[in-house]
């Protein structure tokens, strides 16, 4: 008996860390998406930092500190539901584009 709950309890482990895998890799992708469209947007010389992220009924948003070249730094959510990918401010209106 001692024998299946070990078993059973090292599987769960393991399926518990391939979610999670799963779930780091796909905020990093996001991550890299949002940062080539700022760095499009901003400039190449602008610095960009990934301050959190959650995900929240199929859509992921990622909170990014942006400092473009020159001016001075801003809070920006990259919203990303499916292929659509929406830049906006900190309180939700979308950047022009």
């Amino acid at each position: 008996m001692d024998k299946l709950k070990a078993v059973v309890i090292s599987g769960l482990v393991v399926l518990g860390m391939g979610v999670e895998a799963n779930a780091s890799t796909s905020v990093s992708a996001a991550y890299g998406q949002c940062k080539a469209e700022v760095i499009e947007k901003f400039g190449e010389e602008t610095r960009v930092a990934m301050k959190g992220s959650k995900k929240f009924s199929g859509t992921l948003t990622v909170k990014l500190s942006v400092v473009p070249e020159g001016a001075s730094r801003q809070r920006l959510l990259c919203k990303i539901t499916g292929d659509a990918l929406v830049l906006t401010d900190k309180e939700g209106s979308p950047l022009s584009s």
